[in-house]
């Protein structure tokens, strides 16, 4: 006697448990798709921040940049969110110094690409923070206190970061692209 590994009598309860997922006979394909491409944003997850809440939070209550450079040492020793793009990324024995043009954050935190803006900070991180990682022209975010050393004339903002966020960079495909899909791209 030969066993059969499938026997569509015993199997009938699949067949009836995939049919109510796939769509109806008399639904028409396209009425189908139309309702998945409308269903998708709310099934599809947001793009939030990947900074904690708690930190943002702080981010709205914290003076803006030009307020803490008219009296930087007001602000010694206070947490503050800062972020920029590198300019220059020095590794130390002991340490990882960030010099940092600073930039308006968004509210995810991101610094924004452009700015007129030619002030300057040193995110100082008691980790390695990879030069061949943190490269001039990467966008990066960092949380810390403030200190201030004076040389010269001219005081310079340090901010010794409990936690700095390197931000993905986005590059376009070579020949550029084109599609068509549901979302918003910012």
């Amino acid at each position: 006697m030969r066993i059969k590994f499938f026997d569509p009598k015993r199997h009938n309860w699949i067949e009836k448990r995939i049919s109510l997922l796939l769509p109806q006979r008399h639904l028409s394909f396209s009425l189908f798709l139309f309702m998945l491409f409308l269903l998708v944003p709310f099934i599809y997850p947001a793009q939030g921040s990947l900074i904690p809440k708690e930190i943002l939070s702080k981010l709205k209550k914290q003076p803006s940049f030009e307020t803490l450079l008219k009296d930087p040492d007001l602000y010694k020793g206070q947490l503050f969110l800062l972020g920029g793009m590198i300019l220059s990324n020095d590794p130390l024995e002991d340490r990882t110094e960030l010099l940092v043009e600073q930039r308006e954050l968004s509210h995810s935190g991101k610094p924004k690409s452009s700015s007129h803006n030619k002030k300057s900070f040193y995110v100082i991180s008691k980790d390695f923070l990879d030069p061949e990682i943190y490269t001039q022209g990467r966008l990066v975010t960092a949380y810390g206190t403030i200190r201030v050393s004076k040389h010269s004339e001219k005081k310079k903002i340090y901010l010794e970061a409990r936690s700095v966020y390197l931000w993905p960079q986005f590059s376009p495909p070579a020949g550029g692209y084109i599609g068509i899909a549901p979302g918003f791209f910012f």
